[in-house]
């Protein structure tokens, strides 16, 4: 019963709520298990974790959608 128990946190945003229930540490093993930010120097993994994450939260349709979405933000 308490193993999906999350205390309320009002002060912090939706999108940070959420992607806190993503343990860091797997998608820092994924990354390099399979070496996905081998070779990229700015648009890291996790960065585009959150912009999925973000468009999908969002029901964007198109990746100008999320990039003008996250830019309001």
């Amino acid at each position: 019963m308490g193993l999906f128990r999350r205390n309320k946190n009002n002060n912090k945003p939706l999108l940070g709520q959420i992607l806190d229930l993503v343990p860091r540490w797997i998608l820092e093993s994924c990354i390099k298990k399979h070496q996905s930010d081998k070779g990229c120097s700015k648009y890291k993994t996790y960065d585009q974790f959150v912009a999925l994450t973000f468009g999908q939260l969002n029901k964007c349709y198109t990746l100008s959608d999320i990039s003008t979405g996250i830019g309001v933000c």
